[in-house]
């Protein structure tokens, strides 16, 4: 009797782990990367609007920074990328399995909304020009040194008093896939009220 407790306890041990690891891989690996048209945006409204808060897009440095509310001098392949659409970066390593699961849902965010971002994929491990273009990206760290990995930024125009202005949020670590879609998806609705195009 001693022994099927044990053995009936090691199953359901056994059993809550696996499931556990599971449900987390298939969350990322069944993320839906359908590309999406512009239908959504009919009746769409913003979550987040421009402020110096975590929860706000930024046009000056935002309150955790030591540059707080100073001006940025954005990245030249980032205001031209602006040209095109809302730009979205992540920076990560090939090989950091800590970093892994922030850049596949940013790579995976991309396909989904490809249409309507540019995307910048800076795998520290490709070295070149990729490489240092991710090290600069730490300009954008949220609250400043050190820079932690993955890092990921999303870029759009915004119209603020009147005029039309880059807004940023940025993120270090993780961030929930929903969380970063909807702010995809602001980027996405504050440029196309904002582009002159």
């Amino acid at each position: 009797m001693k022994s099927k407790i044990t053995v009936l306890i090691l199953i359901t041990i056994v059993i809550m782990l696996f499931s556990g690891c599971t449900n987390n891989n298939s969350q990322n690996n069944n993320f839906d990367t359908t590309p999406v048209d512009s239908s959504w945006l009919i009746d769409y409204y913003p979550a987040h609007t421009v402020g110096n808060s975590s929860e706000d897009f930024w046009i000056n440095y935002p309150l955790n920074n030591p540059n707080f509310n100073q001006s940025i001098s954005h990245l030249p392949w980032v205001n031209d990328s602006l040209e095109e659409g809302c730009v979205l970066f992540v920076v990560h390593k090939t090989g950091c399995e800590a970093c892994k699961p922030q850049a596949d849902r940013a790579i995976n965010l991309a396909k989904k909304y490809g249409n309507f971002i540019v995307f910048h994929d800076l795998d520290i491990t490709l070295g070149g020009s990729i490489e240092q273009r991710a090290y600069d990206s730490y300009l954008y760290d949220p609250d400043g040194s050190p820079g932690l990995i993955a890092l990921t930024g999303i870029f759009t125009l915004i119209k603020n008093n009147g005029t039309i202005e880059y807004a940023w949020h940025s993120w270090e670590l993780d961030v929930e896939g929903s969380e970063m879609e909807s702010w995809i998806r602001d980027a996405i609705y504050y440029y196309n009220i904002s582009s002159v195009r």
